[in-house]
């Protein structure tokens, strides 16, 4: 019994065993329904390597054996692998072994990524370049004297008494600049400096026209200076004008201290008052006046009427306050013959 029973187990056992083992080591192992092989389940059916990088290629699956154990005995793991920021992908082998490594496949694909990023880069730039060099070509075209103003095409309007030498030595400047370079805000200045001129206005218009626009000033009064001339003055009291005779259309202003201005400069105050005095006078009054007279510094102010009336202002100060009194008052006054009105404060004096 113990001979058999001891042959009998050893020899089943023994190979049984042994043809058991044999067959499940080094033969195909059926895989385990029960084992699942998708990642995505968690920690507790796979081993999962995630390495992440968004801008790089797919990730790759590897199934394999890393050299332990998983987490269900005798199960198989799977790998997840993607690449890092540092351009290594680990393969399988690497992976159990510890070293890194980049797989030639991934290699290929990334490096075939970055050479598409780098013609992109290039077309662009290309791109810009052309645009760039298109631009300053054009520019060039338009700023050449093909696009500058003619000499024919200069509309000038507004001009009466400006000084016409001075006028054209503005507009030879605008000649020959092209129209998109052209300073007209210089040409502007330029012509206001003349005494006649009040505002200026330059345009120039593609391809080869240029317009000036003048608006002069008013000549209002006029006075004879030191040297026997006549000076012509606006309101503001502005020389427009230097002339030899009297000008008949303007009001004569005199006074005690007559002054020498150059044409383009200002009168003394009492004048450029005076020039104010006229241009405020209504109708009725204004044929009567013959003259005005005043000092330099404005402290006194008179107007001369045609029959002989002497009209006080006093100071020049509210001067159409004080022109009311006279409009109110000068009807009495002829009733009654004076020769005086004193207008210079709120009671009126007649003489």
């Amino acid at each position: 019994d113990t001979g058999h029973d001891t042959g009998h187990d050893t020899g089943h056992d023994t190979g049984h065993d042994t043809g058991h083992d044999t067959g499940h080591d080094t033969g195909d192992r059926p895989i385990d329904d029960g084992l699942d092989d998708d990642p995505s389940d968690g920690p507790g059916d796979a081993t999962v390597i995630s390495i992440a990088d968004d801008d790089l290629p797919d990730a790759v699956y590897v199934e394999g054996d890393l050299g332990g154990p998983t987490k269900r005995s005798g199960g198989q793991g799977v790998v997840f692998i993607e690449d890092d920021d540092t351009g290594d992908a680990l393969t399988l082998d690497a992976a159990a072994s510890g070293s890194g490594g980049m797989e030639p496949r991934m290699r290929d694909r990334r490096d075939a990524v970055r050479r598409a990023a780098g013609r992109k880069r290039v077309r662009w730039a290309a791109a810009v370049g052309v645009v760039v060099i298109l631009l300053v070509a054009t520019l060039a075209v338009l700023g050449s004297p093909l696009f500058s103003v003619d000499q024919d095409r200069v509309d000038v309007t507004g001009v009466v008494y400006t000084d016409r030498e001075r006028l054209d030595a503005v507009i030879d400047d605008l000649v020959g600049t092209p129209v998109l370079i052209a300073d007209t805000r210089a040409a502007e200045l330029e012509l206001e400096q003349i005494p006649w001129v009040d505002t200026a206005r330059v345009r120039t218009t593609f391809p080869r026209s240029a317009s000036i626009e003048v608006r002069e000033r008013a000549p209002l009064a006029t006075f004879q200076g030191p040297d026997g001339r006549f000076r012509v003055i606006d309101r503001d009291g502005r020389v427009l004008d230097v002339i030899d005779g009297q000008p008949i259309a303007y009001m004569l202003i005199t006074g005690p201290d007559p002054v020498d201005v150059a044409a383009g400069s200002f009168a003394p105050p009492g004048y450029a008052a005076s020039a104010e005095l006229v241009q405020a006078l209504t109708g009725s009054v204004r044929g009567r006046v013959t003259s005005v007279d005043v000092t330099a510094d404005a402290t006194v102010l008179r107007l001369f009427l045609d029959d002989g009336i002497e009209v006080r202002f006093g100071s020049a100060s509210e001067l159409l306050v004080k022109l009311v009194r006279l409009e109110n008052v000068l009807p009495i006054a002829d009733e009654e013959g004076a020769r005086l009105i004193d207008v210079s404060t709120a009671e009126v004096t007649l003489r």
